[in-house]
């Protein structure tokens, strides 16, 4: 039998009440697994008699129900084996996340054991991930209306809308009205899309929200050596222009290098990176205060965002064209900022074009990094035009 990890734990016999509840928690808000009563922690298999074995789902149903706030359904299986039964408790991923034992304490997974969530930030995250609350909608306590560029926007509703948005000098209040709204601001603060899409001062606002690029020299990313590197930061259509013109620069160099019978890295389509890179500032935990990071190597180029991938959306989802957003009204107003289509046909657009590209979703970590591999084998090769 495989050993303990994440998705799968093992109990000689059932704890304490308390104890059990924290570990049903625990799956429920880190996407689900299972409990393999009478498996000793090696793997070993103890066994439980049939009376026992009928116990132990019953009491583990009722714990789900008594002691997990919201109340919470599993499923239990007996398994039959050569050295007794083993209880097996089906922990789907929550639907009603966040959950917590009826001490009001939040868990989650830690690999193959549980960790109590003590920070307000990984909390905000855990909502976020039951779609109770949303860090683009956030206000950002610091700012004021002087921190939103209203001539921006008001070119941007004119575009979206085709008609003018009130006039702020003569009916303010309606102006006013149109912003919250759209919830950009609210009680005179601007919220973290209203800063991103239309914002001032976001190095000083939202210093975490920005691009950290460099360009090594080699293949490590220990390398004390580059080529270039900067802080990429502003509204997202500014951190948008300015990356792929760092991008633009590298591809253009890579181009110019090297004799015509010179084997060396191919030029990357610029559509695979406008994809990548739209999706990062898009779709990225905005809870999370840390930068989006590029990479570029002599091997490779990893876009690296903070948070997990969203609602239990998988890599293999995404090479297929499936999107979720956790940034609803980003996504939204992105295709009139950016070159954002937002129904998920660019990754599949972008895998045809360059099909060395990798997806790697960091749970543990939270982070989602994606690699392009620039000496792709025969079989990854993009198609010669």
């Amino acid at each position: 039998m495989l050993g303990e990890d994440s998705t799968r734990q093992f109990k000689r016999e059932p704890s304490a009440d308390a104890k059990m509840a924290g570990e049903i928690v625990a799956f429920a808000n880190s996407g689900g697994g299972r409990i393999f009563v009478g498996v000793e922690k090696d793997g070993t298999i103890a066994g439980l008699i049939g009376g026992d074995a009928e116990k132990v789902g019953e009491d583990m149903a009722k714990v789900a129900w008594d002691s997990v706030r919201p109340p919470f359904s599993i499923l239990s299986k007996s398994i039959p084996t050569g050295d007794g039964i083993v209880v097996m408790i089906e922990i789907p991923d929550g639907a009603s996340k966040p959950y917590c034992d009826n001490k009001g304490v939040y868990w989650v997974k830690n690999g193959p054991d549980k960790r109590r969530v003590q920070s307000p930030e990984e909390l905000a995250r855990l909502f976020q991930s039951g779609e109770k609350l949303y860090a683009e909608s956030q206000v950002v306590a610091a700012s004021t209306l002087e921190d939103f560029d209203h001539d921006r926007f008001e070119r941007f509703y004119e575009a979206k809308y085709s008609e003018t948005p009130p006039n702020r000098s003569e009916d303010g209040e309606a102006y006013q009205r149109t912003l919250e709204n759209l919830e950009l601001v609210d009680s005179g603060r601007v919220t973290v899309v209203g800063l991103l899409l239309f914002g001032k001062r976001l190095p000083v606002l939202l210093p975490e929200m920005k691009i950290d690029a460099i360009w090594f020299k080699g293949t490590e990313r220990a390398s004390t050596e580059w080529h270039d590197q900067r802080p990429i930061t502003g509204t997202l259509a500014e951190q948008y222009d300015e990356c792929m013109g760092f991008l633009k620069r590298w591809n253009s160099r890579i181009k110019g290098e090297g004799s015509f019978n010179q084997a060396g890295s191919l030029e990357v389509p610029e559509t695979v990176f406008e994809e990548l890179l739209v999706n990062a500032l898009i779709h990225r935990d905005y809870f999370i205060k840390d930068s989006i990071k590029l990479f570029i190597f002599d091997d490779r180029i990893e876009i690296r965002s903070p948070g997990k991938l969203p609602n239990s959306l998988t890599v293999e989802q995404i090479r297929r064209g499936v999107r979720r957003s956790r940034n609803v009204l980003l996504a939204s107003f992105a295709p009139d900022l950016l070159n954002f289509r937002g129904i998920g046909s660019g990754i599949v657009r972008s895998l045809k074009i360059w099909p060395a590209i990798f997806w790697v979703n960091d749970t543990e970590g939270e982070e989602v990094v994606v690699t392009i591999t620039l000496t792709p084998t025969v079989s990854e090769m993009p198609p010669i035009p």
